[in-house]
């Protein structure tokens, strides 16, 4: 049994606070990881696991014949704020890892959907002298394949729905920043389209995205309340890569629809990618749209509470 040591609260939050912060579901965390160096001499192997403020993290370290297991403990996912929703956007996740001689504190943040950073800091509480070190790690995430059950006969396979889309055309050449009544708001002449609040900035870069891509249709799912909403291009999907977006990559070939803790959600493997509650009709003709379209990117303006999301190729 590892002897847990206190590591003083105050440093785990200095350690946070100090690095610009990328911000994803908990969910995004779980999964097995991998040292992206085969030849580190540090920590080799993570494996999360949990939800919510219930997290495990196991670890396992370079050692010879055989990687050495450092056991698994708790973990505690971090938020901006006291008030934000840490199911969805946790920007970090540390846990504690003891020894008779040491202590390991370890920080995860999130790269990407695949990719992770392990920051640790190692203390040695020996008294041996030794200098306490820091150390920075990318981990990869690790597909596990299930186990492959008895195939049985295959029907007929069933189309996807029809889409009927809610779409209303505009023109980016004139789509302008208004001020309207204190808020800030995209209009293309008499047609407000999206609004900003105080948000200037964020109005701005909305705008220069718009522009960039020549957006020309903004469509909705769900209507007067949408749970989803998309822009295309002369009834195409927006394609390029804009300099200084803020995107999520998935994959269209492997996306599903799924009722994940009595909420319906679009999901790529472990990941939920879209979030509709309990409207599943909502959430199977996002799906299709997705499927017609074929985006591969989820992107934002302004998180962890965007104020302008859309998709692209």
């Amino acid at each position: 049994m590892k002897k847990i040591i206190a590591i003083p609260t105050a440093l785990i939050f200095a350690i946070l606070i100090c690095h610009s912060l990328s911000f994803a579901a908990v969910s995004q965390f779980t999964g097995t990881w991998k040292n992206a160096d085969p030849n580190t001499a540090g920590i080799t192997r993570l494996a999360i696991s949990g939800s919510g403020n219930a997290l495990k993290i196991h670890a396992w370290g370079k050692c010879h014949p055989q990687d050495c297991d450092w056991g698994e403990v708790s973990a505690y996912p971090y938020a901006r704020g006291v008030s934000s929703d840490i199911e969805q956007n946790a920007q970090a996740v540390s846990a504690i890892f003891s020894t008779g001689f040491s202590q390991t504190l370890v920080i995860v943040r999130p790269l990407s959907r695949s990719t992770l950073r392990a920051e640790t800091y190692t203390r040695f509480t020996d008294g041996s002298g030794r200098s306490n070190y820091s150390s920075t790690y990318t981990f990869n995430r690790q597909f596990l394949p299930g186990p492959i059950g008895p195939i049985g006969p295959i029907g007929p396979i069933q189309p996807l729905p029809a889409v009927v889309e809610d779409c209303i055309p505009f023109n980016p050449a004139s789509t302008t920043l208004k001020n309207i009544d204190g808020r800030w708001t995209l209009a293309d002449g008499g047609h407000l389209m999206f609004n900003f609040g105080s948000n200037k900035a964020e109005a701005l870069q909305a705008l220069k995205i718009i522009k960039y891509y020549r957006m020309n249709r903004s469509c909705f799912v769900g209507r007067p309340d949408p749970s989803f909403q998309y822009l295309l291009v002369d009834g195409n999907a927006p394609q390029g890569n804009m300099p200084g977006e803020d995107c999520v990559a998935f994959n269209p070939n492997t996306i599903e629809v799924r009722n994940i803790g009595g909420r319906w959600k679009i999901a790529d493997g472990s990941h939920w990618v879209f979030d509709f509650g309990g409207k599943e009709a909502e959430a199977r003709a996002a799906f299709a749209i997705i499927k017609k379209y074929g985006f591969t990117r989820s992107c934002y303006v302004g998180r962890p509470n965007p104020s302008f999301q859309y998709l692209r190729k």
